[in-house]
């Protein structure tokens, strides 16, 4: 235990779903993540593939619509929802990506458990 009363465990962080290993002293870089253990830098590893993959296929799904739109036979109006939806989704995906692995690496806030700075 350390001298502030507060013993070695995990805790939750403003993540849902994800648990910091605090070790009496300070924060370690060791996570659970859905009950999987791992470390932060897997975890940005893991979430930067899975955005990466998300941004191709978003990409892609937005030039095909625009490439059916201008050369098929469907008109713009029955394609555009799928335009806009693809290019918002690619512009907004990383930005919520970005906030939810700034979440994990910071503690939630309980009493006696110091902050990360």
């Amino acid at each position: 235990m350390s001298e502030r009363g507060i013993a070695a465990g995990w805790f939750e962080t403003r993540r849902r779903g994800t648990l910091r290993w605090w070790d009496g002293s300070r924060w370690t870089e060791h996570i659970a993540v859905r009950g999987r253990t791992t470390t932060l830098a897997e975890d940005r590893a893991s979430v930067r593939r899975q955005l990466i993959l998300t941004e191709v296929v978003l990409v892609a799904l937005m030039v095909v619509s625009i490439l059916i739109a201008l050369w098929g036979s469907l008109p713009v109006v029955a394609v555009r929802p799928v335009i806009v939806a693809a290019g918002t989704a690619a512009v907004c995906v990383p930005i919520v990506i970005a906030r939810q692995l700034r979440l994990v690496a910071l503690p939630s806030r309980r009493f006696g458990v110091p902050a990360l700075r």
